[in-house]
């Protein structure tokens, strides 16, 4: 009895450590409303179209970094960094960046997982250009 009880303890407090921080998430999302909140084919568009970064690759960033982090990426810009404005690490799960590698995969039948390191990936425009340099192979 007491060891399921322990058992349970730390597996409710591991899940508030890897569980997302909702009040930080929320400040975050405090400071981008003062941008201007743009579709999904507008912040293509606006940002990423010149860069030469695929149509595809920027709706599957616009609509999946907002499902694992809970933030209004409508309003996110290239050059907002990932762990310093975004605090990506502490708004989404802990498992996040395999979501990604996984959607990903099933997107576009790329397997990220021996490549993607989240640590040298600063902002949001490294990440979309990492992405999309990685169907490269495919389109040529």
């Amino acid at each position: 009895m007491w060891r399921k009880l322990t058992s349970l303890f730390h597996s409710l407090s591991s899940y508030s450590d890897l569980s997302p921080d909702l009040g930080m998430r929320r400040r975050i999302n405090q400071a981008l409303r003062s941008r201007p909140s743009l579709a999904p084919s507008e912040w293509y568009e606006y940002f990423w179209r010149q860069r030469g970064v695929s149509r595809d690759v920027a709706a599957l960033i616009y609509t999946r970094m907002e499902h694992y982090s809970g933030l209004n990426f409508s309003r996110v810009v290239p050059g907002d960094r990932l762990e310093e404005d975004l605090k990506i690490s502490l708004v989404s799960w802990f498992d996040w960046h395999l979501s990604l590698c996984d959607d990903f995969q099933q997107k576009f039948g790329v397997d990220l997982s021996e490549c993607f390191d989240l640590h040298a990936l600063k902002t949001v425009e490294e990440l979309m250009l990492f992405l999309d340099r990685q169907l490269l192979p495919i389109n040529h």
